[in-house]
């Protein structure tokens, strides 16, 4: 399935799925994300001392599970026994793609940490999710990630909007300018549309704000509470 970034205003993007409503970077909360109509999904990853990809954003363990220490250092079996939220279990990034296989979900998958490009890279294509990922995060992992294959897309994430962050993105082979959006103006959008870029930004969560990255033209929006998005979209289009 090739990926469409547009489906009307402006594409949906669930922040570690629906995390406002759900525990983060669980199989509930992708579920309760495509089930409230957004476009994308976006996650998290991390990988086990024993190497198998998993669903989580920090480095430690202690504020999203029941759990403590460092992700790195435990094993899946040790994880697997945690409880990620309402009886949720911390799932593994084949489980995700498993489950929801058949439902033409597509997700971005932020890569934070660097050591295991070439494994996720190799899962992806393992479930033939080329055309339904964009890899997003760290800038060096995500170099990585283009050079193993230049056909898979990139967005390299960025703390503040900037000519430059526009800049380095171009000359990473990136499809998407990912950034806060707390800097971004009209102005930075029309220029990343001129160099070929498509906009996000993250993570926005005030339905005020989202009208405003609306009304400057961003491509895609990553939020905690996507119905909340999809409302304001509709509103533009009414």
């Amino acid at each position: 399935m090739a990926w469409s970034w547009r489906k009307e205003l402006v594409l949906v993007i669930a922040h570690r799925g629906a995390s406002g409503h759900c525990p983060e970077n669980t199989l509930k909360g992708i579920e309760e994300a495509i089930s409230i109509g957004c476009d994308v999904v976006e996650i998290d990853l991390k990988v086990t001392r024993d190497g198998h990809i998993i669903l989580m954003h920090d480095d430690y363990l202690d504020r999203t599970t029941n759990g403590r220490g460092e992700v790195k250092r435990a094993t899946l079996d040790q994880i697997k026994n945690l409880d990620a939220g309402e009886g949720e279990r911390v799932p593994l990034l084949t489980e995700v793609f498993e489950r929801f296989e058949t439902s033409g979900a597509k997700f971005m998958l932020d890569v934070s940490n660097a050591g295991f490009e070439e494994r996720l890279v190799k899962v992806v294509k393992s479930f033939d999710f080329e055309d339904r990922s964009i890899f997003s995060g760290s800038h060096g992992p995500l170099a990585l990630i283009k050079s193993l294959d230049p056909k898979l897309k990139i967005a390299p994430s960025f703390d503040r909007a900037s000519r430059e962050g526009v800049a380095k993105s171009l000359s990473m082979g990136a499809d998407i300018y990912n950034c806060n959006y707390r800097t971004v103006s009209r102005h930075l959008v029309e220029l990343a549309h001129r160099s070929g870029l498509q906009v996000i930004v993250w993570v926005v969560n005030d339905t005020d704000e989202m009208g405003k990255m609306i009304d400057v033209g961003v491509d895609g929006i990553t939020t905690d509470y996507p119905d909340a998005l999809l409302g304001v979209a509709r509103r533009f289009v009414d």
